[in-house]
């Protein structure tokens, strides 16, 4: 039977088409002719994860993304459909986890495996998981020296505001003068250590003297401790007699005397009683001041002349005209005040 050559043609096209998929999908990894399982992954974000990206356990190719599609429930989640070609048991409780690939941004899904006894039918929906991509982890390790970097930049800033004043002209006649007025204050200081330092020297020996003074002082404290202990006791009875003393009744005593003479002082002052009458009245202090005055001439007159007012010899004399002695009249001054 000869073939025409129209269908050699369609045969050919056919033949070439297949082949032509058969190695587009070896390329894409795609196994034609063995039907690979089908596992789903719902995910909130894919991080540039496309079609045909690699599915690997511990690094190893065992699929790839077939496809990723939006969801219309729930809103914004993403489909990721993963077809696993080698008939691997996979546990149920796997997690597929989206992660960078290389430095380049490429994205895998690595299918961490679990402990699960049961394992995941072709169909099944694996638990999700994306981890930060490599610019995501540089960017975390690099955001505390990013944070560092800009303190020290602020502090550097910070330091040049400081030079920048200190070069200013006042700022420089400022420091000048607080270094002259630090160089001021040392020579004083070291001016005041030379005097110090002679007169220590000059009041060495009286210096010397002091601390042995206080030494004997000490030794003579020490050596009357027992005497020393006896008077802090007696104070101490002292203190507790005073305290255990009605304090308050004592000052009311006072006071009440204090009323009193202030009464009394009043009544002075106003003329009450002889004696407010002999301070305040004049006239009775200038008659008692004249009798006064008469009874010592009185007295004097009858020293003087005794016969005149006596004619009986009081001291045993029979001599009228005999002049009295001090002492007799002195006597008879008392007689006198005696009889009144």
């Amino acid at each position: 039977m000869k073939i025409r050559k129209e269908t050699k043609i369609g045969i050919l096209v056919i033949a070439a088409v297949l082949i032509g998929y058969a190695g587009v999908n070896f390329l894409r990894g795609v196994h034609v002719f063995k039907k690979p399982n089908i596992y789903y992954g719902v995910y909130d974000k894919i991080n540039g994860l496309n079609a045909s990206n690699p599915v690997v356990i511990n690094g190893f190719k065992v699929g790839q993304v077939r496809s990723i599609e939006m969801l219309r429930e729930p809103k914004g989640k993403l489909l990721v459909t993963l077809m696993i070609y080698d008939d691997l048991p996979i546990p149920k409780d796997s997690r597929a986890v989206l992660r960078s690939a290389d430095l380049l941004g490429s994205m895998q899904v690595d299918l961490q495996l679990g402990k699960s006894k049961v394992y995941a039918l072709s169909g099944d929906t694996l638990t999700p998981d994306i981890e930060g991509d490599l610019v995501d982890e540089v960017n975390e390790q690099i955001r505390p020296i990013k944070l560092k970097a800009e303190s020290l930049i602020s502090s550097v800033d910070s330091v040049i505001k400081v030079v920048e004043a200190i070069l200013n002209t006042q700022s420089q006649d400022n420091i000048i003068e607080s270094f002259s007025g630090i160089n001021n204050a040392i020579a004083s200081l070291e001016r005041t250590a030379f005097q110090i330092d002679t007169i220590v020297q000059e009041e060495k020996d009286r210096i010397s003297a002091i601390f042995e003074n206080v030494q004997n002082l000490s030794r003579v404290m020490s050596d009357n401790s027992a005497e020393l202990e006896h008077i802090i006791k007696n104070f101490s009875a002292i203190s507790d007699t005073l305290a255990k003393t009605d304090v308050a009744q004592t000052i009311r005593n006072a006071n009440k005397a204090l009323t009193e003479v202030e009464t009394i002082v009043k009544k002075i002052n106003n003329g009450e009683g002889t004696l407010g009458m002999l301070i305040n009245d004049e006239e009775l202090y200038t008659k008692i001041e004249a009798a006064t005055e008469n009874m010592d001439l009185l007295i004097e007159d009858i020293r003087v002349n005794p016969n005149r007012y006596l004619h009986f010899s009081v001291f045993g004399r029979k001599n009228r005209n005999i002049e009295l002695t001090r002492k007799e009249l002195e006597e008879l001054r008392e007689y006198i005040n005696s009889t009144e």
